[in-house]
C-alpha cells in the first residue's frame, strides 16, 4: 500500500526524494578508488566493452530526454485545454467539487511539468573522447593514455552514468504517473460539471410541473360545482 502511494499518488515526491539518495550516491563512487589488480591482459578487451556500454547510455540518456519532451508538449496541451474550463469556475463558484478536481488536476499537470524540465536540466554526462588541440596552425591528437588509466576512466565513467540515467528515468516516470493522475482528475471534473447541470435543470423543472398539476385540478373543481348547481336547480323545480 505505501510502495503504491508512493509510485502512484505522490510520484512527484517521490521521484526527488530518491534522486537525493542517487546524488549522495554518485558523489560518494565520483572519490572511490579502482581496482583493476585481477585484469592484466584483457585490458584492450574490457577498454572497448566499456566504451561500447558507454554509447549505449548515451542513445539511452537521449531517448528518456525525447521522451521528456514529448510529455511536456502533452502538459502544454493539456493546460491549455483546462484554461477554457476556467470560466466555469467563475460562473459557478458554488460548486466545491468540481472546482476541487479541476484544481487537483491544474496541479498535477504543473508538478508534472516541473519534472519534466529537471530531466531536460541534468546535463552531465561522462563521454570518452579523443584529445585533438590546436598548436601552430594545426590540429594535433594526442595520444591515448596507457590502458590500465583508460579503464579506470571508462569504468568510473560508466558507473557514474549509470546514476545519471537512473535520475533521469525517475523524473521521466514521474512526469508520465502525473499527467495520468492530472487527466483522471479532468475528466472527473467533467463528469461532475454535467452531473451538477443535469441537477440544476432537474430543479428548475420541477415547479413547472406543480403548476400544471394544480391548474388540472382546479378545472376538475370547477366541473364538480357546476354539476352541483345543476343537481340544485332540478331539485327546486
Amino acid at each position: 500500500m505505501v510502495k503504491f502511494i508512493k509510485h502512484q499518488i505522490i510520484p512527484g515526491f517521490y521521484a526527488d526524494y530518491c534522486n537525493k539518495k542517487v546524488s549522495e550516491i554518485y558523489h560518494k563512487q565520483e572519490k572511490a578508488q579502482i581496482d583493476i589488480s585481477e585484469i592484466k591482459e584483457e585490458k584492450d578487451e574490457y577498454i572497448l566493452k566499456l566504451k561500447t556500454e558507454i554509447e549505449k547510455q548515451i542513445e539511452r540518456k537521449i531517448k528518456l530526454e525525447d521522451k521528456a519532451k514529448s510529455l511536456l508538449f502533452i502538459i502544454t496541451l493539456a493546460i491549455t485545454i483546462i484554461t477554457f474550463s476556467l470560466s466555469y469556475i467563475k460562473e459557478n463558484t458554488h460548486h466545491i467539487l468540481p472546482i476541487i478536481f479541476i484544481v487537483l488536476s491544474i496541479i498535477h499537470f504543473v508538478i508534472s511539468g516541473i519534472r519534466a524540465l529537471q530531466t531536460l536540466n541534468i546535463k552531465e554526462f561522462n563521454i570518452h573522447q579523443t584529445i585533438i588541440e590546436f598548436q601552430e596552425n594545426k590540429f594535433v591528437i594526442k595520444k591515448e593514455k596507457k590502458p590500465s588509466l583508460l579503464l579506470r576512466e571508462l569504468i568510473k565513467s560508466k558507473s557514474l552514468n549509470d546514476l545519471i540515467n537512473i535520475k533521469i528515468s525517475n523524473f521521466t516516470f514521474a512526469s508520465f504517473i502525473l499527467i495520468r493522475n492530472g487527466l483522471i482528475f479532468f475528466v472527473l471534473f467533467f463528469i461532475s460539471t454535467i452531473n451538477m447541470s443535469f441537477r440544476n435543470n432537474k430543479v428548475e423543472n420541477k415547479p413547472k410541473t406543480e403548476i400544471v398539476i394544480e391548474s388540472k385540478f382546479k378545472v376538475k373543481d370547477t366541473i364538480k360545482e357546476s354539476e352541483l348547481n345543476q343537481i340544485k336547480e332540478t331539485e327546486k323545480k
